[in-house]
């Protein structure tokens, strides 16, 4: 099974965890580019291409499962904890003590839940398609997300940049303070190294 996230570094919105696993024949269609051509790390996809492929990782792959750890939580445990907590949430009941997962990055992974062990593949979003599509699917339902956030939270322009710090999203911070879906532990780290006046309305110290 292959994990990986989505979000991780965003100044609003919830981190994703995407989780996938491929059979053995799904797994050699698409290493012989009879399935899933062009897949990579979503980062570097267009939205229309992350969107299908999307769709077919989910008819082809065995399981799948994207969680999301929201915002209040990154703050109460840290981006890291919450990291582990989703992929605790996200393994199969009726596998976890049998679970092997690969990892995006260069993670030593704290979960709770017992398994089999992990293996950590830096820039694995790129090279291991099975982590590509767990970064897909990641990456498409916060995206969605966000989008809805966009409607019900005007003018910070999530639907835009979903959540991470751009300098236009900066600015409707200064404007607007913190919505309820912005991660105050973040803003407090973005108001230490930008500029210790930079005011945030709404952020309680």
């Amino acid at each position: 099974m292959s994990v990986d996230e989505a979000g991780r570094g965003c100044l609003a919105g919830p981190v994703a965890l995407g989780l996938v696993s491929f059979g053995r024949e799904s797994l050699e269609r698409i290493r012989s580019g009879a399935v899933l051509r062009g897949i990579r790390d979503s980062k570097k996809l267009p939205e229309a291409i992350r969107k299908r492929l999307a769709s077919e990782i989910k008819e082809l792959c065995s399981f799948w499962k994207v969680v999301f750890v929201s915002p209040k939580t990154i703050d109460r445990i840290n981006i890291n904890q919450a990291i582990f907590y989703g992929i605790n949430r996200g393994l199969p009941k009726d596998a976890k003590q049998r679970a092997y997962l690969f990892v995006d990055g260069n993670y030593k992974l704290a979960l709770r839940t017992p398994i089999l062990g992990y293996t950590s593949i830096p820039k694995g979003d790129d090279i291991v398609p099975s982590i590509s599509a767990a970064s897909i699917l990641a990456k498409t339902h916060r995206d969605a997300w966000m989008e809805e956030m966009d409607r019900k939270y005007p003018g910070y322009g999530f639907s835009k940049h979903k959540g991470y710090g751009t300098s236009f999203h900066r600015e409707k911070l200064i404007q607007l303070g913190a919505s309820p879906i912005h991660r105050l532990s973040f803003l407090r780290n973005l108001r230490s190294w930008e500029s210790e006046e930079l005011p945030f309305p709404n952020l309680a110290d």
